[in-house]
């Protein structure tokens, strides 16, 4: 399936999943939501670095769709770096922000589908936490995404291995249009 197919399929797959399950969420939620996707949407050029080391350098977009009910994410590492995420978050009934995500390298022509879940989110931040799509994550770990107060964004990958988290990367982001 080619990237630019994936935001359709994403959108068509998270409806077809949701859809007509459970009754509506509350609007309140459904508009901090919107909000929350308003406040991401666009793009963005970031620097930051592996926690092992080594520097990193990103393009992160994000765009509203559905009415501000859905947000396409795309993460792009630039050169040296190799990894890319195309994703759309949604509301679940539960008002929970789901993450239906597929990652790869650009050196490889695969990738692998994940499953992120936050449970506590806000108009400015978000934690999505790995959950099971069709088997349990290589290890438990969560992506931060969140507005500074510069109206920066700030996105942090967490790996949990033997029993703690840790950073992997971070990326500090400022609009690029």
């Amino acid at each position: 399936m080619s990237k630019r197919l994936l935001p359709t399929f994403f959108l068509a797959f998270a409806a077809a999943s949701v859809g007509a399950q459970a009754p509506p969420v509350a609007d309140s939620i459904a508009a901090r939501a919107s909000a929350l996707f308003a406040h991401f949407s666009g793009r963005w050029s970031c620097v930051g670095g592996f926690a092992r080391g080594g520097s990193l350098q990103a393009d992160l977009t994000f765009s509203s769709v559905a009415d501000g009910r859905a947000l396409m994410f795309v993460h792009a590492d630039r050169p040296p770096n190799t990894y890319w995420q195309s994703a759309s978050w949604s509301l679940d009934d539960a008002g929970r922000i789901v993450s239906l995500a597929v990652a790869g390298s650009t050196k490889s022509r695969t990738g692998t589908p994940s499953l992120f879940i936050a449970t506590a989110w806000n108009e400015n931040s978000l934690t999505l936490v790995a959950d099971t799509v069709k088997s349990p994550p290589f290890a438990p770990n969560q992506f931060t995404y969140s507005l500074t107060t510069g109206n920066d964004l700030k996105m942090v990958w967490e790996v949990s291995r033997n029993g703690s988290r840790a950073v992997g990367d971070s990326l500090l982001c400022h609009r690029a249009g």
